[in-house]
């Protein structure tokens, strides 16, 4: 069973339940997702140039949600984030809001998400200018992350972060310290009063912000190396939906039952729920149509590729693809006789 099929058995029913409420972007979801890989998409025509045989196969949907497409697209992206790595010590910073402001983030979602990547942005930034630290403008790529291992709701940002900067005045190349980027609990108290003061401004929502301030909130940041491992760790999330299809391992009589990886215990723990409640938590994941849950900031934005270049020149950066990612974009092999197909031509999708 994979969520596909659950998706194509119980959708049309969870959509007659809560058509009034869904989302557009929820509904869309759904739709796509059910229909991943069946007639419904339409056919892709391949032929085979060593056996003369001609292969079909269905359309994937392609939507960033479902867990049967987005591996090469995380193959893709990662190559370039990759590409772009500077040989400096890197950093992941990962930022979190408490879990009373999660209600706000499910009604407020594009909102929410947008606050929640300019405050951290920000909070980043002014530190990497700051004279104690680096003196400089640094680069940053940003992901959002909804979910827990568990399906909860979940909102959280992680940020990798090259220890290099350039000078305010752009004449020099400064670093970080070894291991040290800058103070968290200095950034954890930066981003909450920027996160405050951005969502005080931004909703009427009956906010208690006096709680706000009464502890803490988490910001975990560590050198992460090279950065190679924390850029194939974070292009997981980038394409990938909130449970894997290997991860279900069943459904039946009413019920999902699937499996994760504690976060802490490192042990497999398994979760039944009602296929409504399951569809629920599966879409709560969903972001907003065209919402960009990949950003990049300071010398790392597209907007100052020439900085980054020039950077990039003054630090003589080399690159060389892993091998495990030589082939990734090899055609399909015909299943007679093992040679690379040829596309042929996309047969006409079958109307919704």
């Amino acid at each position: 069973m994979t969520v596909n099929e659950i998706l194509r058995h119980y959708g049309p029913e969870y959509l007659r339940k809560y058509s009034a409420t869904i989302l557009p972007s929820h509904r869309k979801a759904l739709n796509d997702i059910a229909r991943c890989r069946t007639e419904k998409m339409g056919t892709v025509h391949w032929h085979c140039d060593k056996c003369g045989r001609d292969h079909f196969s269905f359309m994937p949907c392609r939507n960033r949600s479902c867990p049967s497409c987005q591996n090469v697209k995380k193959t893709q992206w990662a190559l370039r984030q990759l590409d772009m790595k500077l040989p400096v010590e890197y950093f992941m910073a990962t930022f979190t809001v408490p879990a009373y402001l999660r209600v706000v983030a499910r009604r407020n979602q594009k909102l929410f998400y947008n606050i929640l990547f300019n405050a951290a942005a920000g909070a980043i930034m002014k530190l990497s200018r700051d004279e104690k630290y680096m003196g400089g403008q640094t680069g940053m790529t940003a992901i959002l992350h909804t979910w827990a291992r568990n399906l909860a709701f979940h909102p959280h940002v992680h940020f990798l972060i090259p220890g290099v900067a350039i000078s305010n005045d752009k004449k020099k190349i400064l670093f970080s310290r070894e291991h040290y980027l800058v103070y968290a609990k200095t950034l954890s108290l930066i981003f909450r009063a920027s996160f405050i003061k951005l969502l005080g401004k931004s909703t009427s929502d009956n906010i208690n912000y006096k709680r706000a301030f009464e502890k803490d909130w988490v910001v975990d940041l560590r050198a992460v190396g090279s950065g190679q491992k924390a850029i194939e760790y974070v292009a997981r999330y980038v394409f990938k939906s909130a449970v894997s299809n290997s991860n279900i391992i069943s459904c039946k009589d009413g019920d999902v039952t699937f499996q994760y990886e504690d976060y802490q215990s490192k042990k497999r723990q398994t979760i039944k729920l009602p296929v409504m409640g399951f569809i629920r938590m599966f879409l709560q994941h969903v972001l907003p149509r065209g919402f960009q849950k990949v950003r990049y900031y300071g010398i790392m934005h597209p907007k100052n590729r020439l900085l980054f270049n020039i950077v990039r020149l003054l630090l003589r950066a080399k690159f060389r693809v892993p091998e495990r990612y030589l082939d990734y974009q090899k055609s399909i092999k015909c299943p007679r006789c093992g040679a690379h197909m040829v596309f042929v031509e996309i047969l006409e999708r079958v109307p919704p």
